[in-house]
């Protein structure tokens, strides 16, 4: 199971609870539920409620990557965000902001955490705690200037650690 941002949260959540139905756990830049991280999505609603999704893709493209994305990287996600239907993107911004807290110390899988050594949305420090609380084996790898759109910054590295992710596990590769 590979989750990024709130999908690592999912992930964790499965890895925990229904670790019969995967084999191993995959979380790039998982968002640490906490209060915090509830007013900054609370925020986001607001101002896209407000503005429009406009207002998001003239801040995150370069607020919400690293010092190694290039200005072809900001206008893909531009475009990605400009994309993203207002009240789907405020709904999505709702269930971050409320999410629970998964049982990460009930994972007993292997399991891969990913994280940005720039992501200032799932920031390192969350990353860490995630990663001490996490059952099972598991290892961790930081990206180095790498934000938060990790397959966008940095596509090659989270292929291959992925990968080899799953060669350690014993996925069969699907071509």
């Amino acid at each position: 199971m590979v989750g990024h941002s709130l999908a690592g949260v999912v992930a964790a959540e499965i890895a925990a609870t229904r670790g019969d139905r995967v084999m191993g756990a995959v979380m790039l830049g998982p968002v640490l539920p906490q209060e915090s991280v509830k007013e900054v999505f609370e925020q986001r609603v607001k101002t896209v409620q407000e503005k429009g999704m406009e207002a998001m893709a003239d801040t995150i493209p370069t607020g919400a990557t690293g010092s190694r994305s290039t200005p072809l990287h900001h206008a893909f996600i531009r475009v990605l965000l400009l994309s993203q239907n207002p009240e789907g993107y405020c709904s999505m911004c709702k269930v971050i902001g409320g999410a629970s807290v998964p049982d990460y110390e009930g994972i007993r899988m292997p399991t891969l955490l990913v994280a940005g050594r720039e992501d200032k949305s799932a920031p390192l420090k969350g990353c860490k705690t995630i990663y001490e609380r996490t059952g099972g084996k598991k290892r961790m790898e930081v990206l180095e200037g790498v934000g938060h759109w990790f397959c966008i910054e940095d596509p090659e590295a989270v292929g291959r650690l992925i990968g080899e992710f799953v060669e350690e596990v014993g996925v069969e590769k699907v071509n």
